[in-house]
Formats: structure tokens, sequence, C-alpha cells
């Protein structure tokens, strides 16, 4: 299974500003992605932990989310299929074992997001048009993968140039999909 520490910039933003930033950037890269979104007894929402299998070019991605003092702490492996049955797996199961979660997972939720990608050498810049329980959510990310100060000083260069002003959004996708039902 694989770990990194995600650190991030995200804020939810309207549809005008969403297009605003994709013409001054432009996109590498427009993905489907369908996510759906798992929790078990007890809760791991409660710990604040995430998890959900992402479909994406035929592919299916388990990743749980594990908040830390400074980022995310994202374990992540490829799955064979999306499925509550795939999670009952050595290598899940070890990771339940350490957070002291328990299987069965039951699915909680589920979106689709249009996610157009521009990949700076600083990090990933994702400008995701999400579709929550038959609503329309627009949200920017900036997932840093050089430095963290200056991942966030060029992020934060890019909205001024698109005339926006960066507002933290504390509510995750997961917590927007299965908390906001």
């Amino acid at each position: 299974m694989n770990e990194n520490l995600e650190i991030e910039y995200k804020m939810l933003v309207s549809e005008q500003e969403f297009n605003q930033l994709r013409d001054l950037t432009g996109v590498d890269q427009v993905l489907v992605q369908s996510n759906v979104y798992y929790d078990c007894t007890p809760s791991s929402t409660l710990k604040h932990i995430a998890m959900r299998i992402r479909d994406v070019q035929g592919k299916h991605w388990f990743t749980m989310k594990i908040p830390q003092a400074e980022g995310v702490r994202e374990m992540e492996m490829e799955l064979p299929e999306n499925s509550p049955e795939a999670l009952d797996n050595p290598e899940i199961r070890a990771l339940f074992d350490e957070l002291g979660l328990t299987l069965p997972v039951h699915v909680c939720g589920q979106m689709i997001t249009h996610r157009h990608l521009r990949v700076y050498p600083l990090g990933e810049l994702c400008l995701d048009h999400s579709l929550i329980n038959g609503r329309s959510d627009y949200e920017i990310e900036f997932e840093i993968t050089g430095d963290p100060q200056a991942g966030k000083a060029f992020f934060l260069d890019l909205l001024n140039q698109a005339g926006l002003t960066y507002r933290e959004n504390k509510r995750s996708k997961y917590a927007r999909c299965v908390l906001d039902q």
C-alpha cells in the first residue's frame, strides 16, 4: 500500500470563478472520476477518517485519508473492483486494525467528479466540478508536490492572476457528500 503526506489548498468557488481560473491556466487533462465513499461500524467518520474507492480510467483506487497535525496521511492501493467486498484485503485489514476500525463496510455516499487537471513543477491544480447528491459543486485544489511554502505562494499567485482571493475550504468532498445530505 502506498502512503504519502498530502498537503493541499482548496476552496469552494462559483461556476464563474471556476471558469475564470480554468480559462487562465488551461488544462492538461480532464478525468471523470466516480467516487464511492464507505464507512464502517463503529464509524470511521467519528475519527475524522475518510475512505473511498475511486474509479478512474478503468482502475479502482482505494484511498483512506487520516488527518495529521499538518496535512493528511493518505493510504492508497489499487483494487480489482469497487465494492465493499474488495476492502476485505489483508493490507486493508491491517490498516483497519492499526486505526481501530472494523469490517464490514457499507456505502455511505457517491459522487461523480470532472477533474480539469493542470500539472506544475510545484503541484497539481485540480479544478473539480462534482455532482453531489443531485447538485453541482465547484472546487479548486492545489495539491503540493514540491516545497510547501513555494507551492502555496505559487497557488496564491495563480488565484491573484485570475482575480480570486483564497478562501480556505475546511469541508472535504467526503464531508460534503456524506455529512451534508
